[in-house]
């Protein structure tokens, strides 16, 4: 019994060490969870600063890049096409300043806060430019406004950007350097701000070719106009091809003028007035523009521009004179720098032409004489003067002559694209009658036999030599045959019948094969149709026939009066298949309708005008351009300029390069 007692006792004594080392745990768990907590949000709030510190940073960095760039675009955008590097002007249409405040608007550019991640969320910020001048800042360019207290870009190889005239040669490259400083504060969703700031030099590179001289004919014109005041009186509605040009400007007028018939242009069209075109309105108003459409009053005046309208172009200088196609009578090459021809640009002299030229009667030409068709050609050997000293005295003598020579006016001039029998065999012929007063002159060209034959309506007659006209160039001769008259090719109008230049009353004019010119020293005048055998361009603006470069082709040139269109009664439709010209260094001509009504003129080919004329008796004129002639290829001894592609229409902009010079994180110094 004593025992169990003692049992009992030991027992009571070891009462409540359960729930103290309960409690002691739980007191351990709930230090180390309070520890855990405290530890994970520590991390938590320092990785959502770092992240929220980093995203501004982002923020401005990417903001600089844009800006930067921005900038870049805004100078290479502000060189005008037309900018010429030897004007004197700054490569710039748009000063640095206004580029800056573009910068700095705060709804079009970077003034207020910019988003650069648009709808993503992982480094959410936006960024905006610091606009104080002090942080802030590029160049401006020479003389802009604001460019007194800073410096102005430097320019290379020239120490002045506003370089011009002849301090340009041996000049392949420009160079301008704008400085700049660009200062960004990029923020994230919450309050961290980053500021960035980026100083360099934006460059901007000019590349300059060489300046070269072409000589191209005017045939390459479909239309090109000497003097045309804007203002002056609208343009003739129609459809024209190839290329247009004005030495002055254009007008159009509204159908109130000019009636339903439109203006379309398919080819490119340029004026040197840099005021742009006229557009003339029923009311006597005339607006002056650049743009390819005006309206007024409610009405809109909108040619058709296909290869646009380009203002304030170089012009196109004119021929000096005429001797060259004088000269090519009697050598078949020209005088005035063509091949092989010597260095002297001279008219032939009364020794030359008489020791040359002889008439179907076997008379030698005289300066005395008021009229006369002459060939260089032995009338009592029935040959042509082909390779003479005396009428090629100062140049290399070519083997060759280039056509006729007509003095005095004519009457009436026939083309006509005929067939001849040679012993029992047809050939191709290029026919050219010629009247003044009661003597009619017939030339007769047998392209296929390689003859010319002349006569006349009195009985005279050559045999048909063997030789043929020849266009002489650089490479082999071709045939082509040049009508030269020293007087016009009209005579006094009558009520029944005027007179002048032609085709056949049907048929073709010119054959195929067969080159001719026609040139005046003084007035035209069409009086029918004048048409190719095979039309080398269709009345579209496609040329079809390829295969007929130097073949048939016309060439109508007057250096001293008008191009007449005088058909004998009023037409509905009149085609001249030619490239014309009435253009002299001071002249005022032009092609105009003096007669009868047309209805439509269709020109396959082109004109060249000094002035354009009024054409009230033309409803409508077609200009169907002679792709041929685009490529090089023209009538024989048709007109020429020089074309010099200088440095001032030669420049070509590159892509402004940029050059980092300093980078600042300011947030971090």
């Amino acid at each position: 019994m004593k025992f169990k007692a003692h049992q009992d006792g030991h027992s009571e004594r070891s009462r409540g060490i359960a729930l103290v080392t309960t409690l002691l745990l739980l007191s351990l768990f709930t230090v180390m969870t309070l520890s855990m907590v405290i530890a994970v949000t520590s991390d938590t709030l320092i990785d959502g600063y770092y992240r929220n510190f980093r995203g501004s940073f982002y923020a401005s960095d990417s903001g600089l890049n844009a800006t930067r760039q921005y900038l870049a675009n805004q100078i290479f955008a502000a060189v005008p096409s037309t900018y010429v590097p030897s004007s004197g002007t700054p490569a710039l249409a748009t000063s640095t300043t206004t580029m800056l405040s573009n910068l700095e608007n705060t709804s079009t550019g970077f003034g207020a806060s910019q988003s650069f991640l648009g709808s993503q969320s992982s480094w959410p910020g936006t960024f905006k430019v610091d606009s104080a001048a002090a942080n802030t800042w590029i160049i401006c360019a020479a003389g802009s406004s604001g460019c007194a207290t800073t410096p102005k870009p430097t320019c290379t190889p020239m120490p002045n950007c506003n370089t011009s005239g002849s301090s340009m040669t041996g000049i392949t490259q420009l160079t301008y350097t704008y400085p700049y400083q660009i200062t960004v504060i990029g923020q994230s969703r919450n309050n961290e701000q980053n500021t960035v700031t980026e100083t360099g030099n934006i460059t901007l590179a000019v590349n300059i070719s060489s300046s070269t001289s072409t000589v191209t004919s005017f045939a390459a014109f479909g239309t090109l106009l000497d003097q045309y005041a804007i203002c002056s009186g609208s343009f003739v509605p129609g459809t024209m091809s190839g290329k247009i040009f004005s030495n002055d400007s254009m007008n159009f007028g509204d159908s109130s003028i000019v009636g339903s018939k439109k203006y379309v242009f398919t080819g490119s069209v340029g004026v040197h007035n840099s005021a742009g075109v006229g557009y003339m309105y029923g009311d006597g108003t005339c607006d002056q523009s650049t743009t390819t459409s005006d309206t007024y009053g409610g009405t809109t005046i909108n040619p058709t521009f296909t290869g646009g309208l380009a203002t304030g172009q170089t012009q196109v200088p004119l021929p000096t004179n005429s001797f060259n196609q004088e000269r090519a009578v009697l050598d078949g090459l020209g005088g005035c720098g063509a091949a092989g021809s010597g260095t002297t640009c001279v008219a032939p002299t009364n020794t030359q032409l008489a020791a040359a030229l002889t008439n179907a009667a076997g008379t030698a030409w005289n300066s005395s004489a008021t009229s006369g068709v002459y060939l260089p050609y032995n009338h009592t050997t029935n040959t042509l003067n082909l390779n003479t000293t005396a009428l090629t005295s100062g140049n290399t003598p070519t083997g060759a002559f280039g056509g006729l020579y007509v003095q005095g006016n004519v009457d009436q001039m026939t083309l006509t694209a005929s067939t001849i029998t040679v012993l029992g065999v047809s050939h191709k012929a290029q026919v050219i009658s010629i009247k003044q007063g009661s003597t009619t002159t017939t030339v007769t060209l047998d392209l296929d036999g390689g003859t010319t034959q002349i006569s006349d309506n009195l009985g005279n007659s050559s045999l048909a030599m063997l030789g043929l006209p020849e266009n002489v160039t650089s490479g082999s001769p071709v045939e082509g045959c040049l009508v030269y008259v020293t007087g016009n090719i009209s005579s006094n109008t009558s009520a029944t019948a005027p007179t002048g230049l032609s085709g056949p009353s049907s048929g073709a004019a010119i054959q195929d094969g067969s080159g001719v010119t026609v040139t005046a020293g003084g007035t035209i005048s069409i009086t029918g149709n004048i048409l190719y055998t095979t039309e080398p361009v269709t009345l579209t603006t496609a040329d079809t026939s390829t295969g007929l470069v130097g073949g048939n082709v016309l060439g109508i040139f007057s250096t001293g009066g008008n191009i007449q269109l005088q058909p004998s009664t009023n037409v509905s439709t009149m085609e001249i298949d030619a490239s014309m010209a009435t253009i002299a260094p001071s002249g005022n001509y032009g092609i105009t309708a003096t007669w009868n009504t047309i209805g439509t003129v269709n020109i396959v080919g082109g004109r060249v005008q000094n002035k354009a004329l009024n054409g009230s008796s033309v409803g409508a004129r077609n200009i169907y351009f002679d792709q041929r002639f685009a490529t090089g290829f023209a009538p024989p001894w048709f007109p020429t300029t020089t074309i010099t592609s200088a440095t001032t229409n030669t420049a070509t902009v590159q892509r402004p390069s940029i050059n980092r010079v300093s980078w600042v994180n300011k947030t971090s110094e």
